[in-house]
């Protein structure tokens, strides 16, 4: 048969479908890297006109350090956008987010959840609940073309998003990006509570005090939900423990999202022991003035990321928490090569047997069997997603939190 005659040939159906679905999936893969860039071009440039005023108007040594760091995550956020964006343009294969593969369980659970009806715990777990609702969301959030029958509804309570470990380094508060998102689309209200990524629990809770009472006295009547990422999901424990009488009376619940709980092995790694070693200088005039005046030797944050002391902290605490609060956890885990190049860094030098985001173990990002809180499970997920540059779906995390809480009724 001759090339002509080939041809003529009909095509085959099937393979044709697939081909236009695959195409279809192409197109809307770079049209969403595409997108993320012009997003990261656009913000970090009026960041940089900001930023840049701010300095010549007042150019002392705060104002340059905060220009040269929004210069440098910016030009990341954009290189590794731009990056995307070229190699999407390149990439014909169908991504990890393509094919929907949700269990006849999971459709069930998500169907029950739209018509309001109650799921027994014989059924289905926190957990399993959870996962149904954020595997649909996070398949709607990497396929625009696919709408999902699930909608976050209203809340009244303002979000408290409270940052952990060195977040000063980032642009924005730990899963800032996500809460923006939903502002707009929905109008919820979210604030930035002041910790600071270096200090103990102990400061953080006396901030965490100080802009809780501040907002409450501006809007009274509103009620509050703790979104923790990380050590701010302790330092936000050791708060409510401190302040019960005023959690019970304002705030509706806690949810922490890879945070340690029961603290972390990390802090005893070897090379932490070393660095530590300075400390038999205690007695030295040296270390006294530098200690007293910055605390540069870090020891109250080290003691309270600590698994030796957060760990029998929290046993010994947890009756003294807020009863009238609902608590959630979120635990993440990811292989190296799913990791940002800082979290490969990580497991790199602190190596884990347990499954871990690349600084957390997840058996310590959950509740205890004696803690009745609600563990919703661990999800794929580095210890950086929450960063505004990263490509995770925060938006979908964060609205499976409402959806799931708001079924059960604890949004109201």
């Amino acid at each position: 048969m001759s090339v002509m005659a080939l041809s003529f040939l009909p095509i085959n159906k099937s393979r044709q479908k697939e081909y236009n679905r695959k195409f279809r999936k192409y197109l809307i893969r770079r049209k969403r890297r595409q997108q993320n860039f012009f997003q990261a071009t656009n913000v970090s440039y009026a960041d940089l006109l900001d930023k840049s005023k701010k300095f010549f108007q007042s150019p002392n040594s705060s104002n340059l350090v905060v220009l040269l760091r929004m210069m440098t995550t910016s030009g990341v956020w954009i290189s590794h956008s731009y990056l995307r964006f070229l190699v999407s343009m390149l990439e014909f294969s169908p991504q990890k987010h393509d094919l929907k593969t949700e269990t006849g369980d999971t459709q069930d659970i998500i169907q029950a959840i739209i018509k309001g009806k109650e799921i027994p715990t014989t059924r289905a777990t926190h957990s399993d609940i959870f996962k149904a609702i954020y595997s649909e969301l996070e398949y709607a959030h990497h396929n625009p073309d696919y709408s999902s029958p699930l909608k976050c509804p209203k809340i009244k309570p303002t979000i408290v998003l409270i940052s952990g470990v060195l977040n000063e380094i980032f642009s924005t508060a730990a899963f800032e990006r996500g809460a923006k998102h939903l502002s707009e689309l929905y109008n919820l209200e979210y604030i930035i509570a002041g910790v600071s990524g270096i200090k103990g629990s102990t400061d953080n809770a006396k901030q965490i005090k100080k802009d809780l009472l501040k907002y409450i006295k501006n809007n009274p009547g509103k009620k509050l939900w703790l979104v923790c990422y990380s050590k701010g999901g302790v330092d936000a424990l050791h708060f409510l423990k401190s302040n019960k009488e005023f959690s019970e009376a304002n705030i509706t619940g806690i949810s922490t999202i890879a945070a340690p709980i029961l603290g972390s092995s990390h802090v005893n790694h070897k090379l932490i022991k070393l660095a530590n070693s300075i400390h038999r200088y205690s007695d030295s005039k040296i270390y006294k003035m530098f200690d007293k005046k910055w605390d540069i030797f870090f020891k109250e944050f080290q003691k309270t990321l600590s698994e030796s002391y957060q760990k029998p902290w929290f046993k010994s605490n947890y009756d003294k928490l807020p009863q009238k609060l609902f608590y959630t956890a979120t635990a993440l885990e990811a292989e190296w090569y799913e990791s940002h190049i800082w979290m490969m860094l990580t497991k790199i030098f602190f190596q884990s047997k347990s499954i871990n985001d690349g600084v957390v173990d997840a058996e310590n990002a959950l509740f205890p069997a004696y803690f009745d809180g609600m563990n919703l499970g661990i999800i794929r997920g580095h210890h950086l997603v929450g960063t505004r540059s990263s490509t995770y779906s925060q938006e979908a995390l964060l609205e499976s939190h409402i959806i799931f809480l708001k079924h059960l009724n604890y949004l109201t």
